[in-house]
């Protein structure tokens, strides 16, 4: 049997200018194990350069051009390598053990977006500062936000709350039948009834 080939998902995404919820995106898969690695990502460029060339792009769909800042993983839990039709719609399935995936979908989304959360939170003050304009950044705000990391940091925050908030809407709700199976057994267990 021959082996499969192990892939890697990026999104390119075209115009970083764009607020979170309006960019769009290229899914691109590169052949490599490891996941996000460096030399996954420089063929996820060299892919997107490639079909930017060849003209299977819009020149207008990435007015600043294609850098690696555009280049973002996608973990292969993520919603986005799942097509529609199986996304909470495996009819085989019983409502409660489609309930049960949900809620370990929807776990692993909670625990990327507070990761993501907890590495943006250094920034916050300056984030406020530029929403809110009401203060300049000082000096050494201005050298934060000046590294790579800050963006990188940020977009990571704001992708995985928008992959979260696409799974949740897409949810069937049956995640509800597993805490009501959870109640109904610990109010049947003779522990609970002793008492």
């Amino acid at each position: 049997m021959a082996k499969s080939k192990a892939v890697t998902h990026f999104i390119a995404v075209s115009d970083l200018s764009k607020p979170v919820a309006a960019q769009e995106g290229i899914l691109l898969e590169v052949e490599g194990r490891g996941g996000d690695t460096p030399k996954n990502r420089q063929k996820a460029l060299e892919q997107i350069n490639d079909m930017w060339e060849n003209g299977e792009i819009a020149a207008e769909k990435f007015p600043d051009g294609i850098a690696l800042d555009h280049i973002f993983f996608v973990p292969p839990s993520s919603p986005q390598l799942q097509a529609p039709e199986d996304l909470n719609q495996d009819s085989s399935l019983l409502p409660v053990v489609q309930g049960a995936r949900e809620i370990i979908e929807l776990t692993k989304l909670q625990i990327e977006v507070q990761e993501a959360a907890e590495e943006t939170a250094p920034y916050t003050p300056i984030i406020e500062a530029v929403l809110d304009r009401t203060r300049p950044l000082t000096p050494e705000e201005k050298d934060l936000a000046r590294e790579k990391k800050y963006g990188k940091t940020i977009e990571r925050l704001g992708f995985a709350i928008a992959t979260q908030e696409e799974y949740q809407e897409s949810c069937t709700g049956n995640g509800k039948l597993v805490l009501n199976a959870i109640a109904w057994q610990l109010t049947q267990s003779p522990t609970s009834q002793n008492q």
